[in-house]
């Protein structure tokens, strides 16, 4: 299928579909998601290559009748396929003995947004391009530094689009194409064995064909060395833009969805209008930012994707929602409708039924360097330069968390000092949107679709 007629590809097969959804069932309300990706994959690891290309599509049914509904849901996206799930969907419904008395409709036609800007080059990057891109990222590792002992890459472009039409008079499409690649090194000296990697995400241009390797290669060697903090302690963290966009989608993330909102799992449900942070923290979600990875016409349900803000100058101005909830909670979707899981969208989006997830959260940069920033510190800091690891596994009604920075240092009298063995970093999510310090000017693209700078949080726990 080409790119340039995808969206009408998918479009004619939705409305055969839906016809065909009438013929079964005139009662009922369906609701048809079609989804296509070309994926070229590739993966060095120990030096040797896994190189896949293919074609991922499948199809997804929703039918709602009497407050009762079902899904049903198959790989391909022919009409004999989209038959197979409207009738299983139909036949799962008369087994449907609970009704949902909240559901009131889906998505009603609006006008779509626009979709992401990118370059067509992406259509063009094959297995041997990726490859030699891979191959590179590996290269430039290993000859950084002769303590590199271990180093592996993962290349990938994907182009594709999605389409979803309901017997509301519904039927939009959007077309999207992303190309990324990352690199982990392994520096090693003595007993000591340290971790790092780079990555590059992006849908405007080709990705770096040099420079990510030796990043990765310099993080992971400027970790060796590291001593034990050797105490308990409460003290300010550093979060970089990587780390801060793990905290924000972990924390706000969550927090802010009308799911979790409508059911009673957030915490500042009742918080709109009022402080919830710093005076300095603004944070919104993009849905049409032209660069955002998440960018799209329509949402997984086809409301179209907007910008929403959800904290302005520290205070909290709205959640983001779907149809569904919006309709209990008494406001219009923010075209926040997904199809995969959270954070990573690692699952098939036709296998999934819809939730709510953030598009693209961006964070207002301040007016100091990281430089500053660490200058700003007139006692001791720890710098956390990664994702703290158990930072997705906390507590969304009570925003408390624990994870394990490994790679972290120690900043003291306005200086970075030296690496720091792991440390154990616990909290409450809220309570430190509150505790924020700074905010850097390092605006910085990641791979969570998160847009960042350097943040600092005071008053969490600190075990090292």
């Amino acid at each position: 299928m080409e790119y340039e007629n995808l969206k009408n590809a998918l479009l004619s097969n939705v409305d055969m579909g839906l016809k065909y959804a009438s013929t079964v069932d005139r009662n009922a309300e369906f609701e048809l998601y079609l989804f296509y990706q070309q994926r070229t994959l590739v993966n060095i690891t120990q030096g040797v290559v896994d190189a896949a290309d293919g074609i991922v599509e499948g199809n997804a049914v929703r039918v709602a009748k009497q407050n009762r509904l079902s899904f049903a849901s198959s790989s391909g996206i022919s009409i004999e396929r989209i038959k197979r799930s409207v009738n299983e969907a139909v036949a799962s419904l008369r087994s449907v003995s609970i009704k949902d008395t909240r559901f009131k409709r889906f998505c009603e036609p609006k006008k779509p947004g626009k979709e992401g800007a990118f370059t067509d080059k992406i259509l063009n990057l094959g297995k041997e391009e990726l490859i030699e891109i891979a191959n590179g990222m590996v290269k430039e590792a290993q000859d950084f530094d002769k303590r590199i002992h271990t180093v592996g890459s993962e290349c990938a472009a994907e182009w594709g689009g999605f389409a979803v039409g309901n017997t509301l008079g519904l039927q939009q499409a959007s077309r999207s194409a992303i190309n990324r690649c990352e690199v982990y090194c392994i520096a090693v000296a003595g007993e000591e064995r340290r971790t790092a990697w780079e990555a590059d995400v992006t849908r405007e241009r080709l990705i770096k064909t040099s420079g990510v390797g030796v990043e990765a290669a310099r993080k992971a060697v400027n970790l060796l060395g590291a001593q034990k903090l050797n105490k308990t302690t409460v003290l300010p963290t550093i979060w970089s833009p990587v780390a801060a966009a793990a905290y924000v989608v972990a924390g706000l993330g969550q927090a802010a969805s009308g799911e979790h909102v409508v059911e009673g799992r957030s915490p500042i449900a009742d918080k709109l209008g009022k402080e919830v942070g710093n005076p300095k923290l603004t944070i919104t979600d993009n849905g049409q930012s032209p660069s955002g990875v998440n960018t799209d016409a329509i949402d997984a349900e086809g409301h179209p994707q907007q910008k929403t803000t959800l904290i302005a100058k520290g205070e909290l101005s709205q959640f983001v929602f779907d149809t569904y909830y919006a309709h209990i909670y008494g406001s219009e979707s923010t075209g926040n409708c997904a199809r995969h899981s959270r954070p990573f969208g690692s699952t098939l989006p036709y296998e999934t039924s819809p939730s709510i997830l953030p598009k693209n959260m961006e964070v207002e940069p301040g007016r100091k360097s990281l430089d500053d920033l660490i200058a700003s510190i007139d006692g001791q800091a720890i710098l956390i330069v990664d994702t703290p690891i158990g930072i997705f596994h906390s507590n969304v009604a009570t925003g408390e968390f624990s994870a394990v920075a490994q790679s972290v240092f120690l900043v003291e009298k306005g200086e970075k000092k030296f690496p720091l063995q792991p440390v154990s970093v616990s909290g409450n999510f809220y309570a430190g949107l509150r505790q924020l310090l700074a905010v850097g000017d390092d605006l910085e693209k990641t791979i969570f679709a998160v847009e960042t700078p350097t943040l600092i949080f005071d008053g969490f726990s600190i075990v090292g």
